[in-house]
């Protein structure tokens, strides 16, 4: 998405990738980790935050990360519907059906938002949107800047959804997180639009222009025909001169996601081993941040 640009002195980037609810979970443990080694998160010039990242990164920019944790730990009633479960192989599977053929990358996202729109049970994307409003510390877009990425179904163009776009936050995470295959798109100005994290779980070629790159995803990707995977984009924006760290969930990380990342049931676990490899890292992710 973003042509290479020289990284202005100083700046500084946080990316947050896609992971469910559980990633939601582990993402807040390692900031949160982070921020009590004395990271600060929030003086980032860009947050952007893709599907899972997207929830988090509001975290962030309201200075909410470490309430968010404590409530993983006792959480409040939700209006969350838990969907009913898609392996991981089954999800593949249906995936390359759809991508089949395609013949770029805009024309894949194409295919997958087509594929989307078909989907018409579960909550409405307004009931998902008032979920957020539960879930979000605001329903404002902070002051500072936050980038929430989404893709048009109808077209597959990518966006980064802004204070400046005009979409309420709400509706910019919950598109941000509309899942193919198991919730129907979000609408924005009458236009379907589905989970950002399908073009890369961590879209962190968006960060480019930015002196040092931090990003944090909730497990390795690989080669994708629908945009450029993790290493590509990191490969990328080293060549552009700007520093990059690379927090990913490790095995044991991974194994407390469970087998339905979209489950409640993850919250806990999830968040208990981001904040131990949070803390594993946190002097380096310090050092470097600093």
């Amino acid at each position: 998405m973003s042509e290479l640009a020289t990284p202005a002195p100083g700046t500084r980037a946080l990316v947050l990738g896609g992971g469910g609810v559980a990633g939601i979970a582990w993402e807040v443990g390692v900031l949160s980790a982070l921020q009590e080694a004395g990271v600060d998160l929030d003086a980032a010039d860009l947050v952007v935050g893709s599907s899972a990242g997207s929830v988090v990164g509001t975290f962030v920019r309201y200075g909410a990360v470490a309430p968010a944790y404590e409530q993983l730990h006792a959480p409040v009633p939700s209006t969350y519907e838990e969907p009913a479960p898609i392996a991981g192989e089954d999800f593949q599977e249906r995936l390359a059906q759809v991508l089949a053929g395609s013949t770029s990358e805009q024309d894949a996202r194409a295919r997958l938002g087509a594929v989307a729109q078909q989907v018409v049970t579960g909550q409405t994307d307004e009931e998902r949107i008032a979920t957020f409003a539960e879930t979000l510390p605001g329903t404002e877009w902070p002051e500072k800047p936050l980038g929430v990425t989404t893709i048009d179904a109808t077209d597959g163009t990518f966006k980064v959804l802004t204070a400046t776009t005009g979409v309420p936050l709400t509706r910019a995470v919950a598109a941000s997180c509309s899942v193919p295959f198991v919730w129907s798109p979000v609408h924005i100005d009458g236009v379907p639009h589905i989970d950002g994290g399908l073009r890369s779980a961590t879209n962190a070629d968006v960060a480019a222009g930015h002196e040092r790159v931090l990003v944090v995803a909730c497990g390795p990707e690989g080669a994708s025909p629908l945009g450029p995977w993790l290493d590509v984009a990191v490969e990328s924006l080293r060549a552009g001169g700007s520093s990059v760290e690379v927090i990913v969930a490790d095995s044991a990380s991974q194994h407390a996601f469970g087998a339905n990342s979209l489950s409640l049931s993850t919250q806990a676990p999830a968040s208990v081993e981001g904040r131990r490899q949070g803390a594993a890292v946190a002097e380096a992710i310090a050092a470097f941040w600093a």
